[in-house]
């Protein structure tokens, strides 16, 4: 992300309240997009840019797995966070191999996770509204 692109980013992240369920697919459709760009990198022998967008990728798996609720989420959660540690194990392994494969395995995992995330936002879309709290549900990502 360029600076201008990413303070755009950052600006509207903290200016607006961005719902939770948009805020993790977006946080899924950047690391797709980094992992698209970290696989050319490979592929072009850019080791300097393969370097770069594997640690924004990274960044971002970070931050969901601080972002997991262990005690509300449960199962669930344990689960995501032994996924996104293997995801974080997978581009440790690409950046030092050089592995397109790892790259495209954790696109993969993201894909499927993001489709996934996105049909259950699209059924609490559908279900009746629950009354939101008063506190603010502001979120900005730094990646």
């Amino acid at each position: 992300m360029t600076p201008m692109t990413y303070n755009a980013y950052a600006t509207s992240a903290i200016s607006e309240d961005i719902p939770k369920d948009r805020l993790l697919i977006m946080l899924y459709e950047g690391a797709i997009k980094f992992l698209h760009l970290a696989e050319r990198g490979i592929q072009e022998s850019r080791h300097d840019l393969k370097g770069h967008y594997i640690s924004k990728v990274m960044a971002i798996i970070t931050e969901l797995t601080t972002a997991l609720d262990m005690k509300q989420g449960g199962e669930i959660s344990t689960n995501l966070e032994s996924l996104y540690a293997y995801m974080i194990n997978r581009l440790t392994h690409a950046n030092v191999s050089c592995d397109v494969e790892a790259i495209r395995e954790v696109e993969r995992l993201i894909t499927e996770l993001k489709e996934g995330f996105v049909e259950a936002s699209r059924s609490l879309r559908k279900a009746p509204a629950a009354p939101r709290p008063a506190e603010s549900t502001r979120v900005c990502v730094a990646i």
